[in-house]
């Protein structure tokens, strides 16, 4: 019996859709495996800032800027942030001065930014000491250097 071109027809509409059906369902699980690895919730935290250049009267870093979690396009999560106050901008060795703080994140979480300045004013031009982005892996420390810096983020814990 010769198939007719409607039988052609249903038989290759049928296969597209079950092909459609197993590249949806492949990439659903493997976005719900990537969310239950690195999902949002209570992040426990502390953050420190390192400047090896300063050379003030007490040696310690006047940073500026933010540090936050992204789910890598327009949702984020600050964890620290302070804006430029010149010769104001207090001094930070570490945020916070002892042990650990929270933050809700309530995204995913695909990486941990820092794009922090450090204040020089009245002696040079500014230092940067991070300017970019670090994969998460979940808790663990994470350095994001600058050209003159750094600022390290530990992340005790998720969820």
């Amino acid at each position: 019996m010769r198939p007719t071109s409607m039988g052609r027809l249903a038989a290759l509409a049928s296969t597209a859709l079950l092909l459609a059906g197993v590249v949806s369902a492949g990439s659903a699980q493997a976005q719900s495996a990537a969310q239950a690895r690195y999902p949002g919730g209570l992040i426990t935290y502390s953050i420190e800032f390192s400047n090896p250049q300063e050379k003030d009267d007490n040696d310690l870093p006047e940073p500026y800027g933010k540090v936050f979690v992204t789910d890598g396009g327009l949702r984020q999560s600050t964890l620290w942030e302070h804006p430029d106050l010149d010769i104001n901008t207090p001094t930070v060795r570490r945020y916070p001065e002892a042990g650990f703080t929270h933050r809700f994140a309530d995204h995913f979480i695909s990486e941990v930014c820092a794009f922090v300045g450090e204040d020089d004013t009245g002696i040079n031009a500014d230092d940067i000491l991070a300017q970019g982005c670090e994969p998460f892996h979940g808790p663990g420390v994470y350095t994001i250097p600058g050209p003159d810096g750094e600022v390290t983020v530990t992340v005790y814990h998720i969820g």
